[in-house]
């Protein structure tokens, strides 16, 4: 590689390659992409290595220094270096022509950031307002709230960078792609649904999806995805054993427990809850003869899957009890299907009337609250008592977490 390089003082150099700035930018890995969008941003005609490095954040140091590099084997910065320890490091570098470097990256102005910015604000608006009607699985109707409060966030972020605002976009999209498919998988899975890898989604990304969705219960699970259980039941599988009584309570896979080949020592009824802290509380106190299961809100396609296996190897009654609002009552009925198609009983417990009305901490319902509490009364197959409950919820206008009372 030919260098021109030019004394500034006494270890101090301007170093270039000696060719001339290019016209395309060439391959370069998205990773690199990405920072060097970052980069650009700014109109700044020179950067210093220590603002350059730190917008790329701790854990890309490495990917900065070899991304400097090749800008400058590129021809597309001039160089300062100092000696230091008998080594020339870079301490800042000059653009040889940004304004192509931009339009190259697709990074415009000021102006034109905000415009794209609005453009694809106003794109995800109208693509939401097309959703109200979708008829999503029962289990992921809360979504279109989350995803109304996700873009309520990123309106009011003015300051965040149109390529952030275009990622957030996609992972958007793809949540919503990956419950209207009913998937189920880990982080790593959602990540190949939504981008090009399993590792698609950064770190301040996945950190900005759970702040405003659930991941777990739409089904994206940080690890395997689990069944937490407690009490009466002796799982086989083939040569091999677990005595539920042995624990407070344990999890196991949901792949596990599909592989089930019977239950010894069933118990007299089943018991699900929605909450985990009363679900924990439960266990510690649990009564002989039942089968205890923390239902992870809506449960998902895979959850569901699992549970009636199990349940077809250690038949008996149910108790369920979710909370006290509309997709609670929703939940409890979505189980209550499942054991009818077994054909064994079942019954709401503890989250009727009288819980919601003794409720020390209730809550307002919400417009989507109270299309859900239409929606289930509207259906003759309702259970009375679950169809109590929603005409209390629609008379008083609040509902309630079961965590006070069980």
């Amino acid at each position: 590689m030919e260098w021109v390089d030019v004394q500034i003082r006494r270890g101090v150099r301007e170093r270039s390659a000696a060719k001339t700035t290019p016209s395309e930018l060439g391959l370069l890995p998205v990773e690199q992409r990405e920072l060097l969008t970052l980069w650009v941003r700014k109109d700044n005609a020179s950067r210093g290595r220590d603002s350059l490095l730190k917008e790329g954040g701790q854990h890309r140091i490495e990917l900065s220094e070899a991304l400097c590099d090749w800008l400058l084997r590129e021809g597309w910065i001039n160089r300062k270096e100092k000696l230091i320890g008998g080594h020339w490091q870079w301490d800042a570098l000059t653009w040889r022509d940004l304004h192509t470097l931009k339009q190259l990256l697709g990074v415009g102005s000021r102006t034109q950031r905000n415009e794209s910015r609005a453009l694809l604000l106003e794109d995800l608006r109208q693509w939401l307002s097309g959703l109200e009607a979708t008829d999503l699985p029962s289990q992921h109707r809360g979504l279109l709230d989350d995803l109304t409060h996700a873009l309520s966030s990123l309106e009011q972020d003015a300051a965040q960078r149109v390529e952030v605002l275009e990622a957030r976009d996609r992972w958007i999209r793809a949540l919503y792609s990956w419950c209207l498919d009913e998937r189920q998988g880990t982080r790593r899975d959602f990540a190949l649904h939504a981008g090009e890898h399993t590792k698609s989604i950064g770190a301040g990304d996945w950190k900005w999806l759970e702040e405003h969705f659930d991941l777990e219960r739409y089904g994206v699970s940080h690890f395997t995805p689990m069944m937490w259980v407690a009490g009466q039941g002796v799982l086989h599988w083939d040569e091999r054993t677990v005595d539920l009584n042995a624990v407070s309570f344990l999890a196991l896979p949901l792949d596990d427990v599909l592989r089930v080949k019977a239950v010894t020592a069933a118990p007299a009824h089943w018991w699900l809850i929605e909450n985990r802290t009363s679900f924990e509380r439960q266990a510690q106190q649990l009564a002989d003869g039942v089968l205890l299961a923390w239902m992870p809100g809506r449960p998902s396609t895979a959850w569901l899957a699992a549970i009636e296996h199990f349940a077809q190897f250690a038949p008996a009654p149910l108790r369920v009890s979710a909370d006290a609002d509309p997709a609670g009552v929703d939940i409890a009925w979505g189980m209550g299907r499942v054991w009818e198609r077994l054909g064994l009983p079942w019954e709401p417990f503890q989250m009727g009337v009288d819980e919601l009305r003794a409720a020390q901490q209730p809550w307002a319902l919400n417009a989507h609250d109270k299309a859900l509490i239409s929606r289930l009364l509207a259906s003759p197959d309702l259970p009375q008592a679950l169809h109590q409950i929603c005409l209390a919820m629609q008379r008083d206008g609040f509902k309630a977490e079961q965590e006070g009372w069980l």
